[in-house]
């Protein structure tokens, strides 16, 4: 892992949300200390959800894998994370991240909230700011795959925006999403 931007540049991504219920949730980028909190996070998904997020039946969180998820350098490759609790306390509820492709300026973008979470807006909330995030780290596109049964992603991906096409080489859903202007962004947090 690259080192991190200073503490002030990352501070600017962090700050307490609503979820759509009302509840309050923290929204920060990932970092070096949170591995046993992805690890307890992944452990908490049903196995639906880990089916929707990394195409497999994953029973367990493997090490490369684990590697992978924290393998971070807030730029070519960035998660923000949405958490409740304090301190000690604290836990993942939502994980949006990004990664370069083989194209410079596009990315792929995947997003996962844990099934006691879903449907109070916690994943539209962390995929507008990593939006914005990619914007000002100058990418021009999103983009994902995303199994043509997980209907409620498909339905977010639609309501922020994305083009979706079927891919029958792969049976699966293309997302792709066109980004602004970094000068023309608005705050991250909107």
């Amino acid at each position: 892992m690259s080192v991190p931007p200073t503490t002030p540049a990352l501070d600017d991504w962090t700050w307490t949300a609503v979820a759509r219920d009302g509840a309050p949730i923290k929204i920060r980028p990932l970092r070096r200390d949170d591995e046993q909190r992805e690890i307890a996070f992944i452990g908490s998904l049903s196995e639906r959800s880990r089916y929707f997020r990394v195409f497999t039946p994953l029973k367990f969180l493997s090490r490369e894998l684990l590697s992978q998820f924290m393998d971070v350098d807030y730029d070519r490759r960035m998660a923000l994370v949405a958490t409740v609790g304090d301190a000690d306390k604290e836990q993942f509820v939502g994980v949006a991240r990004y990664g370069s492709t083989d194209r410079a300026e596009r990315a792929e973008l995947g997003v996962t909230v844990t099934d006691a979470w879903q449907r109070r807006g916690i994943a539209t909330l962390l995929i507008r700011a990593l939006m914005r995030f990619a914007q000002m780290h100058g990418y021009r596109e999103l983009t994902g795959i995303v199994l043509p049964e997980n209907h409620a992603m498909l339905a977010l991906a639609r309501s922020l925006g994305f083009t979706i096409d079927y891919d029958p080489a792969e049976h699966a859903m293309k997302i792709s999403h066109q980004l602004g202007d970094p000068v023309a962004m608005t705050s991250h947090r909107a």
